[in-house]
């Protein structure tokens, strides 16, 4: 697994897209894109297992609570995507999104990249 941080650049094109660029959701065969505020104890019971797994998918995370485009950013997440909750999750298999969810055990999580 590699872990990635979600740059300005790509939460803004999501922003003005709809969706994250190829740049973000074809990068690998199967990606997850993580999104939460920091302070989230769903997140921090996630952060126990997450960044051990031993498994090909790269992990982007965005802790949107932390940037200066917070409110851009979450506005958009709960209306356009129409998820107000955290942690929020998109999975992506071959550059398409191909499930959504928010907190999840590790089982679910390795399920929804296609293991």
């Amino acid at each position: 697994m590699q872990i990635k941080k979600i740059t300005r650049d790509q939460a803004l094109h999501a922003i003005g897209a709809g969706e994250f660029g190829a740049d973000v959701t074809a990068g690998n065969k199967r990606v997850a894109v993580l999104m939460t505020q920091g302070w989230c104890p769903q997140w921090k019971a996630m952060l126990a297992w997450i960044h051990t797994l031993e498994f090909e998918f790269d992990l982007y995370e965005l802790i949107y609570d932390q940037v200066e485009f917070f409110d851009e950013f979450k506005n958009f997440k709960e209306t356009k995507w129409g998820n107000q909750k955290i942690p929020y999750i998109r999975y992506y298999l071959d550059g398409a999104l191909a499930h959504e969810s928010n907190y999840v055990e590790k089982e679910e999580f390795l399920k929804n990249l296609g293991y």
